[in-house]
């Protein structure tokens, strides 16, 4: 029996050890989204700063090339902004995908921790019963010999 738990406890560390690649690569894919998201804010920023300067350009006495490269500025960001999103977006699903390998890993460890302590409740009330049984031999060598007297 305890050969049994001893390889049942290798077979945990081993999922163990997999939970732990899977919380490994979770905490890098929300980073990368901290890290997405923080750019999208600083291109969203960066929009809201060229739209106010290309509204104040008819203030100024400003050429109509110069006019269009602040629109072509607008637009650069834009895409920077759609291309962020995108980005976000997968990284989200990854997150997903990576939550839900997750939870069956944890699934997984959950129900061989279990099985394992099951095994050693086994164990441990085999080996109470193999001392019942050596306490009841005694109890019986002793009877006798004293009934022998």
């Amino acid at each position: 029996m305890q050969q049994r738990i001893a390889r049942f406890n290798r077979i945990l560390k081993i999922r163990e050890d997999s939970r732990r690649n899977e919380q490994a690569i979770l905490a890098a894919e929300r980073s990368e989204e901290r890290a997405v998201i923080s750019h999208i804010t600083k291109l969203e920023n960066e929009k809201t700063q060229a739209i106010q300067d290309f509204g104040t350009a008819g203030e100024k006495m400003i050429s109509a090339a110069d006019l269009w490269f602040q629109r072509q500025f607008i637009d650069a960001i834009n895409t920077d902004i759609t291309k962020g999103k995108d980005s976000l977006n997968e990284v989200r699903n990854r997150i997903v995908n990576t939550e839900a390998r997750l939870v069956e890993k944890h699934k997984d460890v959950r129900v061989m921790e279990t099985y394992i302590e099951h095994l050693k409740e086994i164990d441990f009330q085999e080996q109470l019963d193999i001392e019942q049984n050596e306490l009841d031999d005694v109890a019986t060598m002793q009877f006798s010999r004293k009934g022998a007297y």
